[in-house]
């Protein structure tokens, strides 16, 4: 078939910006790698205030541990000030030794699989994903076991957790079934293995690619061969090829999907046991979210037909809420006069370190106050907003937890 001029030159220019877009992108991480203190990604440290906050004691009684060599086998190093800097994972450590159990999910308790979805770009979806994760992950002792599953091709959560190896294995490999096992291996470890640890010790990633694409090239290829769904099972590949062979190592997995209603987005919402909907409070952006929920029933039908179980919880998240815009406001208030107990009690607010963590993929548990480029005050303020979200989200979680409603039944 021959291509004719126009549409040659068209391939031209689209090469061309192509070979741009790399350099911009290639140097855009080099910028980023430049203002990393080391060469791998590290978590905030914390303060001994901080820490005894986390484990549910006071600085006495830390100090006291200290002095009587209860963590001396701990690698705790001193910041330059002479003071203990715990890192996240001498915490967890401490929390062993003085006998604070994980608060894990137990026996019976389902998997929460939480698909974050909006067909509006730039509504804060992957922002406010990789914020909840480090705040769910951070900011108590439970040490939930937290998986990112990055179903977006472009791969913008798994900006946020980078690890070293150049040529990871992507979820769109795993739902292809294209990767060969070696001598011994069996599916399930390769998948935990494909699920990389990060800098947080109890987040793990399962990152994207931009050849995932192909994965919605090849479903449409195979069901042109008009086969059954048995067959195919394309909807279920997440679920069946991903999830459930690793859903005994995880608590909590989050999703981030694309801003389109692909094959991809088809099997999160397979996979998924709730959704979080994040809402701009713009006037456009909460039309578009309307015209989105007039047709996810239709779209929800198609998964319920074929098995999937229903949600424990669908909820909308207000994000990048300006206080005292009064437009804003007014579209805040139809919201929940619309959706009620389904919109979150917190939105997320406008804050000046969001943006500037963000623009140097940290989340806003990363960062050290003196390393903030925002005010010390916006950072505060900004994680005390991530934590009262995180809090109220906990709670639709253990809320469907069976240990947890026992607990509540020996309490009444």
């Amino acid at each position: 078939m021959s291509i004719n001029n126009k549409a040659l030159a068209t391939y031209r220019l689209l090469k061309a910006t192509a070979e741009v877009a790399e350099q911009s992108l290639e140097g855009r991480i080099q910028h980023y790698r430049a203002h990393l203190k080391t060469e791998e990604k590290e978590l905030r440290t914390f303060t001994q205030k901080a820490a005894a906050d986390l484990l549910g004691c006071n600085n006495r009684t830390l100090k006291r541990r200290h002095d009587q060599g209860d963590f001396d086998a701990l690698d705790i190093k001193k910041g330059a000030n002479g003071h203990y800097a715990y890192t996240l994972s001498n915490i967890y450590e401490m929390a062993e030794v003085m006998g604070i159990k994980p608060d894990h999910r137990q026996k019976g308790d389902k998997l929460q699989v939480i698909v974050i979805n909006s067909l509006k770009g730039g509504c804060g979806k992957t922002t406010s994903l990789v914020n909840v994760a480090a705040a769910l992950a951070t900011t108590n002792i439970k040490r939930y076991r937290i998986g990112i599953i990055d179903l977006d091709p472009q791969g913008s959560s798994s900006s946020f957790f980078p690890f070293a190896d150049p040529e990871p294995i992507t979820v769109g490999d795993l739902m292809r079934d294209c990767i060969d096992l070696d001598e011994g291996e069996t599916w399930k470890s390769l998948v935990s293995q494909s699920f990389k640890e990060t800098h947080i010790p109890n987040i793990r990633v399962l990152p994207s690619g931009m050849d995932d694409f192909y994965f919605e090239h090849e479903t449409a290829t195979i069901l042109r061969e008009n086969k059954g769904y048995e067959q195919t099972r394309h909807y279920h590949k997440l679920l069946e090829k991903v999830i459930q062979p690793i859903e005994d190592e995880f608590d909590i997995i989050l999703i981030d999907t694309a801003p389109s209603l692909n094959f991809m987005f088809y099997n999160a919402l397979m996979a998924s046991t709730a959704m979080l909907i994040p809402v701009h409070p713009e006037a456009v952006d909460f039309d578009a979210n309307n015209k989105y929920l007039k047709r996810l029933g239709e779209i929800y039908h198609t998964v319920a037909a074929l098995g999937h179980h229903g949600w424990d919880f669908m909820q909308f998240l207000v994000t990048n809420y300006v206080k005292g815009n009064h437009s804003q406001r007014d579209i805040v208030k139809d919201v929940r006069s619309a959706f009620g107990r389904q919109v979150m009690s917190y939105p997320i607010n406008h804050s000046a370190a969001i943006t500037a963590s963000s623009s140097s993929f940290n989340t806003i548990f990363d960062q050290k106050v003196s390393d903030s480029l925002a005010s010390r005050e916006s950072l505060i303020k900004a994680q005390e907003n991530i934590k009262d979200v995180v809090d109220e989200l906990e709670m639709l979680i253990r809320a469907n937890w069976t240990s947890t409603q026992s607990q509540f039944e020996e309490t009444a």
